[in-house]
């Protein structure tokens, strides 16, 4: 028979990570009471492995993390979202010889401005922008999209804008249209001062990075999700939001493995700090988790569903009253939205249905 010293001891002996609360402990030392007639010796590896398990599985503790690896820092509701979505069962959508790979990315961005008598406008703008990546990735890729024209105030009025002017706060409506071999829309790259290594490089021989990650990329990704958080952490040049933001576009990238998804969600439960932000966020009309890290003055969350692994987008949240940029915005507001939807294409030019 369990005593409470004995269940103390299993949970205190778990890696730190979620508090448990009193109801936990509760149903932990029932669960444990009932188990105890298991065949395992007391003093013995399995006695202790089952009551691990036991523990982690009415504690929410992943049994990832009772085998020596290290114990997740993000929050009892960030992990529990995490590890649903590394077991995910949304499929890789592969890409067929003569197809392409297609991605939406559907954005909303602030800009700000004054008019002529010095009055703030912030408003939001959309932009839309599609590509058709072919399976041979040395073949002819197609970008299309920009600034929609569509908007929506968040300090302002079109009213004021006609009496007084938008400060240049509105670009012209411009929907682009570029092709070209391997992404170079400007015709084969070259190398150059401050150009990328891949200059000139051919198409599968071209790394890419965090923020357009490549097959080749992403195959050296370590496997090994500690080993990944790591090098998050070391890539990123501004801390947390960075690394939330390396991690989506490995996610949202059509050569991402089921197994390497897995592995970035599973290398975000140890990120100190990342939350729970929203349950019910909804991005574009996708409903999802919303999970962020912040750093006091602006909050970065990735949007996924957690039932089956998908990446649904991003969101930039402003935490305190807004100066400079962000003047006159309430803390809480939403300062940029990014929803992505894939798919596998038949034909150049032409969206899945």
């Amino acid at each position: 028979m369990w005593t409470d010293s004995e269940l103390d001891q299993a949970l205190a002996d778990q890696p730190a990570g979620p508090v448990f609360s009193p109801e936990a402990r509760a149903r932990a030392l029932a669960a444990l009471r009932a188990a105890d007639a298991a065949p395992a010796e007391r003093g013995g590896k399995g006695w202790w492995l089952a009551a691990a398990a036991a523990v982690a599985a009415v504690t929410g503790v992943s049994a990832t993390f009772l085998s020596g690896g290290p114990a997740p820092q993000a929050s009892a509701a960030a992990v529990q979202s995490l590890e649903r979505a590394s077991g995910g069962s949304a499929d890789v959508q592969k890409v067929e010889p003569g197809q392409y790979f297609y991605i939406a990315t559907h954005s909303w961005s602030l800009t700000a401005a004054e008019t002529r008598t010095g009055k703030n406008l912030d408003a939001m703008v959309e932009h839309l922008d599609e590509e058709w990546i072919p399976a041979n990735r040395s073949d002819v890729w197609l970008r299309r999209g920009g600034y929609t024209g569509k908007h929506t105030w968040l300090i302002g009025s079109d009213a004021i804008v006609k009496a007084e002017g938008d400060g240049g706060l509105f670009e012209p409506v411009k929907q682009t249209e570029e092709r070209g071999p391997c992404g170079d829309w400007g015709g084969r790259q070259t190398p150059e001062l401050g150009g990328s290594p891949d200059d000139g490089k051919p198409c599968d021989q071209r790394m890419g990075d965090w923020y357009e990650p490549t097959p080749r990329f992403i195959a050296q990704l370590p496997t090994d999700p500690a080993e990944l958080y790591d090098k998050l952490k070391a890539d990123a040049r501004n801390g947390k939001g960075d690394m939330l933001k390396m991690a989506a576009a490995v996610l949202a990238s059509g050569d991402a493995s089921r197994e390497i998804r897995s592995t970035v969600y599973r290398a975000l439960t140890l990120m100190p700090g990342l939350d729970v932000t929203d349950n019910a966020a909804t991005v574009d009309g996708q409903r999802g988790v919303a999970l962020g890290a912040d750093d006091q003055t602006l909050r970065q969350e990735i949007v996924i569903d957690p039932a089956t692994g998908r990446y649904i987008g991003e969101r930039l949240v402003l935490l305190a009253d807004g100066t400079g940029f962000w003047q006159g915005l309430k803390p809480g507001t939403v300062v940029e939205s990014t929803s992505v939807r894939t798919g596998v294409a038949a034909k150049i030019g032409v969206a899945p249905r």
